[in-house]
Formats: structure tokens, C-alpha cells, sequence
């Protein structure tokens, strides 16, 4: 169940043009399905560990790192392992934001699915952390200067993400620390849609499939055989919530029989897909 610490910001629901809106959050870890937001999302992890989908890219987040997503920029996220999922967030919404238009360029600029991540250690080079740190003293001090203080700080952080963007994007795609983690992720992004071995991998990589196994369950907190059926149900999500018939829709995500597709369907998104396309045609939030 989610418990909202702080909530403050100007904007008004109903509006989904103009604003802005920060939060601090926990709760148990949760699965949530492909959505859109009608604003820039802004999110600083404090704790817990979770797989975070982007427009069909995979980032691994865990304490410190930080996430983005534009106005309709498709996006879920599902925990490995239960956990407290401790956040701080920040939306703006494009009527802020286009006031500011030489500004803020560069985060319109950034194409679908690149660079949502800023892992911790880029976090903390910017500041990004302690802008964030000084959002939340402001809320809770609750002072008749905050909203200003806000205005100021909300157009800080943007300021340090297009910093990022600037001089960090091209070199800094890189979904999990771990080097070898990173290659299975290649790999797997590339044939993830076919019918993978661990004995696959393990051989274009030239690793034992055992140590392949190890290393990307310290890392992920996951099998590889749980990772690539969600990746593949996370694929079958986004193509139902495009129109995609179903019995179409399984056999074009790597699954062979539609029993399998649907008990893996049924563990990753919580319902069938039947059910999930009846009650999921466009979440926007």
C-alpha cells in the first residue's frame, strides 16, 4: 500500500498543462503496467531495487539512481524481489516547461527509450541529490517563500538534467553497472524474441552457463529465464495497448504455445491478457 510522506507543488488536477508537483513516497514494492504521463517525470530512488521499461529498454534501479520519462513516453516497472520502495519525484508539467524553451530543449530532444537512467554516481557529480535534498527541507519546513523556492529549485534540476544530457548521453547508455551483466543484456536485447538458451549465451559470451547464471542473479535479483519472459511480456503489453490481436501478439514475442504466453502473462502483469487489454487500451496518468 502506498504512503505519501509530502505532496506540494501548484499544479491542479484536471490541468495537464501547467504546473508542477513533488511528492515523497514508500511503500511495498508493487508491479505497475505500460502507462503515459501527460508531463515530464522526475524520479530520485531511495530505496528498493526494480526493473524500470521504458519504450522497450530495460534499466535495473536501485538507491541513489535517478529516472526519466517525457510526456508519452510508454513506461512500467516491477520489483525482482519484494522490498520497501522508497521515492522522490518531481512532475512538470509542458506549460512550465515551454516557458523555458532554449532551456529545456535538449529533454525534448532525447529520443524515446535513451537515456532515462542517471545512475547514482552521475547523480551525486551534478547534484542532482542534494537539489532534491533541499525540495524536500523546503516541504516539510513549509515557509511562505517555498513556492518560489520551489519554482527555483524545479528549474535547477532541469537545468543539471540538460547539463547531463549535453556532455554525458552519448558515453553513459549503459543499463547496469556489471560489465558481464551488461554484455547478457546485449545479447539478450538482440534475441531475447527467439528461442534463447542459457547454453546460448554462455557460448557467445565464452562463460560456463553456471557462472553466466550467478552473475546475472547477484546483479538482477532474477533468473535469466524469468528476465527474458518478462521482457517479453513487457513487449506483449505494449503491443496489445497498440491494438494488437493477441493471438497475434504471442507467437511475435517468443513464446511457442499460448499456454506458456499465458501463465507468463498471468505472473508478470497480475491478469490475463484478455483482461488486460479490456481494462488497459491507453493508461494515461
Amino acid at each position: 500500500m502506498e504512503r505519501k510522506i509530502i505532496k506540494y507543488g501548484n499544479h491542479k488536477i484536471g490541468n495537464d498543462y501547467d504546473g508542477y508537483m513533488y511528492s515523497y513516497n514508500f511503500s511495498d514494492g508493487y508491479d505497475f503496467n505500460s502507462h503515459l504521463h501527460k508531463c515530464f517525470e522526475f524520479i530520485h530512488i531511495i530505496g528498493g531495487k526494480l526493473i524500470y521499461t521504458v519504450e522497450g529498454t530495460d534499466y535495473m534501479l536501485s538507491e541513489g539512481d535517478f529516472i526519466m520519462t517525457k510526456p508519452n513516453e510508454l513506461h512500467s516497472f516491477s520489483f525482482p524481489e519484494e522490498c520497501e520502495y522508497k521515492r522522490e519525484f518531481l512532475h512538470v508539467y509542458p506549460g512550465f516547461v515551454d516557458k523555458l524553451p532554449s532551456l529545456v530543449k535538449p529533454l525534448y530532444d532525447r529520443r524515446d527509450g535513451y537515456f532515462n537512467r542517471i545512475p547514482d554516481a552521475m547523480v551525486k557529480k551534478y547534484g542532482i541529490n542534494k537539489i532534491f535534498e533541499r525540495m524536500d527541507a523546503c516541504c516539510r519546513a513549509d515557509e511562505k517563500e517555498a513556492d518560489f523556492m520551489m519554482l527555483a529549485y524545479t528549474v535547477e534540476l532541469m537545468s543539471k538534467i540538460c547539463q547531463i544530457l549535453r556532455k554525458e548521453a552519448p558515453e553513459q547508455q549503459e543499463i547496469v553497472t556489471n560489465k558481464k551483466t551488461n554484455e547478457i543484456y546485449k545479447y539478450l536485447e538482440t534475441h531475447y524474441l527467439e528461442n534463447v538458451t542459457i547454453e546460448d549465451i554462455s557460448h557467445s559470451l565464452y562463460v560456463s552457463p553456471s557462472y553466466l547464471s550467478r552473475v546475472f542473479k547477484k546483479e538482477t535479483g532474477m533468473t535469466i529465464k524469468n528476465y527474458i519472459n518478462m521482457r517479453r511480456v513487457t513487449k506483449a503489453k505494449n503491443l496489445i495497448l497498440q491494438g494488437r490481436r493477441i493471438t497475434d501478439v504471442y507467437l511475435e514475442c517468443g513464446f511457442f504455445d499460448y499456454t506458456t504466453f499465458y501463465r507468463a502473462f498471468m505472473k508478470y502483469a497480475g491478469t490475463s491478457p484478455e483482461d488486460f487489454k479490456k481494462t488497459n487500451k491507453f493508461k494515461i496518468v
